[in-house]
This record gives structure tokens, sequence and C-alpha cells, in this order.
């Protein structure tokens, strides 16, 4: 079914279902206000989402089955990172089922999702280039800067359409010029871009993520230190430092402080207020210094720990947004758009 939305969220949770893959964890890195606007376009084979983002974030990424999702960012703007190899304007990224995927971004962005099925992929490289393209693993690619700023063109146009004409995205034969458009410039993308599969180095710096997001859940009640990290791991401090730097654009310190403050938000939003709840949660997750705790969550998510308990009872906080123009900023990052937009709205309406 054809369809479009644009949702805004100030929650991670409910943020985390509105996202493609089947599973994923999000930690904030940066502080202030949590913000997210999620436009989604879906499309007959193409599920097509922007993500506009305001605080810096850690997103650990496991795909359903059988699904593919490409990632780029929509505009110039601060580092991405994705199982620690830094994305640049022309580059993409690759998610399958394979395996989990990190993705670090370091500060306000906009992140471009084109997602389908698999074997969908696998039809269209042999329709289109005369080959199956089958993802074997997590990878990025460098892309020429011409296919890449055509199917970052394309996939603006359609977030455009379905902010200002939603009513063209539910037309199915107004919107089949478009896909055919967006497919085509995805597989010449995919095609002509230098792939970058995982390394040996790569796989093992995953591979050691992995088991500090395994040591931290088996150990959530209370602080882990970085010396017996090590020694549970297998790996001296200045390694494992020097890999969650690469991935995930913070220290393993960092890291678990952040993540088990994510971890007392989300019971708070999920219990029911109550004396006592917010020391027993807190202390529960191993925050024994409530004081510093406090400060630490208020500069986290810009709201106090007793604040949080008492909007669970408020419900989800996701509104719907009215559509509106294009952002002046993503117009002035890419100066052929506004003729790209113009083009295929004529089209779309003749």
């Amino acid at each position: 079914m054809l369809c479009s939305s644009i949702s805004h969220y100030t929650v991670i949770d409910e943020l985390r279902s509105a996202l493609q893959p089947a599973n994923n964890e999000i930690v904030i890195t940066g502080t202030g206000s949590f913000s997210v606007r999620v436009v989604t376009v879906d499309l007959p084979r193409l599920r097509l989402q922007q993500i506009d983002e305001t605080l810096a974030r850690i997103w650990h990424i496991q795909m359903a089955h059988s699904q593919v999702t490409i990632g780029f960012s929509a505009c110039p703007g601060p580092s991405m990172r994705c199982q620690g190899v830094v994305l640049g304007p022309d580059d993409l990224a690759l998610f399958s089922a394979a395996q989990p995927a990190w993705h670090a971004i370091s500060g306000p962005s906009q992140f471009a999702i084109i997602s389908l099925p698999e074997d969908i992929l696998t039809k269209l490289g042999v329709a289109l280039v005369g080959q199956p393209l089958i993802p074997p693993d997590t990878m990025t690619a460098q892309v020429p800067p011409r296919w890449m700023e055509r199917l970052r063109s394309m996939h603006a146009t359609a977030i455009h359409l379905a902010e200002r004409s939603p009513e063209l995205i539910a037309d199915p034969d107004a919107i089949r010029g478009l896909e055919a458009s967006l497919t085509e410039a995805m597989i010449v993308c995919l095609t002509s871009g230098r792939m970058r599969t995982d390394t040996a180095s790569q796989r093992r710096r995953t591979l050691i993520i992995k088991r500090l997001h395994e040591l931290e859940e088996a150990h959530r009640d209370r602080t882990l230190y970085l010396t017996e990290i090590c020694k549970a791991i297998g790996v001296s401090q200045r390694t494992l430092t020097d890999i969650c730097q690469d991935v995930l654009g913070v220290s393993p310190r960092r890291y678990l402080f952040l993540r088990r403050l994510h971890l007392v938000r989300r019971e708070l939003r999920e219990s029911v207020p109550g004396r006592g709840k917010i020391t027993e949660i807190a202390t529960k997750y191993g925050f024994w210094e409530l004081g510093r705790f406090s400060v630490s969550y208020r500069a986290l998510f810009g709201e106090s720990p007793s604040e949080t308990l008492q909007s669970a009872a408020r419900g989800p906080e996701l509104h719907t947004e009215s559509p509106f123009a294009l952002p002046a900023h993503l117009m002035a990052a890419s100066p052929k758009l506004n003729r790209a937009v113009n083009r295929q709205r004529s089209f779309l309406s003749a």
C-alpha cells in the first residue's frame, strides 16, 4: 500500500519502533533535549525514510531477516561512522541481516534510508545490470559523486513530495516513475561504487564491541570498571579504548555510563509514580550517588528523573506534523535539488 507519514519523537523507545530494522538500540551520546523527525514513504518495492536528528548518538542495528537497508547522509553535516569506517559525503552504508552493525553520528544530522527485501534487490540487479546483487555482509561503498548526488536528489524529491503533496504519494500510477528512477539510481550506486567489505580487523573490532555489549547486559546493576572489562574480554585498556572510539565515537567508560542512564530512563517511563521509585530504579542500575546521578541525567535528557517518571502517565510523546516546505539548509546544500523537485512534481502531476 502506498502511503507516507511525518512523525516527531522526543522519546527514544518510540523512535526505535518506527525505524525499519526489527531489532535496534539507540544510545544518545550528546547532551540536551532529544528530538527526531522521521519522514517515511512506503512504495510498492521500497521504503524510504529520512531521519532528522538533533543529538549525537550510537545506533546498534540488527536487520530483520531478508531485509536490506542502504543508508547515506542526506546533506552535509557532522561525521558518521559505520563499523568504525568514517563515511564521506559520497559514501553509503549497506546493512543486511548477516550481522549486527554499529552506526554513529557526532552531532545533528539528516540520515537517508532506502530499505527493501533482499530477494527484490537480487531481482533488480539481474533486471538492470544482468547480475544478482546479494550483499554478503555489512559493507560501505564509495560512490562516484555524480551517481551519489543523483540518488540523494531522487530520495530528497520523494521526501519533499511526502511533506508537500502526500496525495501524490498515494497515487499508484503517479508514483511509478519516481520509484523506477530511485531504483535505477540505487542500483547504479551499488554497482559503480568501490565496495569496502569488512576486513579481519573490522570483524575483530565488531566482536570486541559485541562482547562489551554482552558484558554490560549481564552486569546492569553495577558499575563495570575498565580493568575487569579488559580482563573479561581479553584485550588491553588501550586496545579497548581505541576500538570504542573508532566504532562508537566514545570511550568504553562513557558508553557504559550512558547506556545505563538510558536503561534507567526506559524503566522510569514504564513505571507507575510512587515514593522511592527513582531511588529504587537508579540503584538497580548501579547509580548509588543519587545527586551526581540526577545532574548527569538532566544533562543528558534535558529533564529530571522525576519529570520522566511523571510523564509515564501521559502516554507516548509523538505527533504527526502538517506538511511543510523542504528545509532551507538542505536546499542550500544541494543547488540542483530545487530544479529536481520541480521537474519531478511536474511529471507526477501530468
